[in-house]
């Protein structure tokens, strides 16, 4: 389920419109509209700790519950001291990699985000 699915999830459970939601987060509904629909290429850390504040529930709520489920699944084995740690045969992380450069800081802010969410 993509963040986009989430937002609308939560938000409906909430019986919120995206008028509603947009107000608490300081955000137009056109801009949620475009975050649940995944036309937004990327959604700030700060704006999904806003969220999650709105939504009643917690960032966590945004990425997967495992690592393996992480988009592009560079971090997918566990070593020995319970961290994280790079998967060497995974081309995806060399992709990642080749294209963080190019990213939006919005992109960039949430690849952040995650990595300090699977690091707790």
């Amino acid at each position: 389920m993509s963040i986009g699915d989430k937002i609308r999830q939560r938000r409906k459970e909430l019986g919120l419109t995206q008028t509603e939601l947009g107000k608490r987060v300081h955000k137009s509904s056109q801009v949620i509209s475009n975050w649940e629909r995944g036309y937004t290429t990327g959604i700030a850390a700060d704006d999904l700790r806003q969220l999650a504040i709105a939504l009643d529930t917690d960032v966590h709520f945004f990425v997967p519950a495992s690592p393996e489920h992480l988009p592009w699944g560079f971090m997918t084995a566990e070593s020995s001291s319970g961290y994280l740690q790079e998967s060497p045969t995974d081309s995806r992380l060399e992709t990642l990699i080749e294209a963080y450069p190019h990213l939006d800081e919005k992109s960039k802010d949430i690849i952040e985000a995650i990595i300090k969410l699977s690091n707790n």
